[in-house]
């Protein structure tokens, strides 16, 4: 440990912050990494809308009255 604080103490400020920055780098690297992957899936899953059986039939009656829409003709 007193190498390390040695060799930080060589740096000029801006190698300095270079070094700490690093490091709150591989802080942050290593707190996500330990955070639950489920969690997270869980969260992005529970937010999937769900489509219940009127829903579906309210589609499926647009559709076919779309199918039944017949477009203009444009005479040019």
């Amino acid at each position: 440990m007193t190498d390390l604080i040695l060799k930080y103490n060589l740096l000029d400020p801006s190698g300095r912050k270079e070094v700490l920055d690093f490091m709150d780098f591989l802080l942050a690297k290593e707190i996500k990494s330990k955070r639950p992957v489920k969690s997270a899936y869980k969260k992005r899953i529970l937010k999937v809308s769900v489509w219940n059986d009127s829903d579906i039939d309210f589609v499926m009656q647009n559709q076919q009255k779309l199918n039944q829409w017949k477009a203009q003709e444009f005479c040019g």
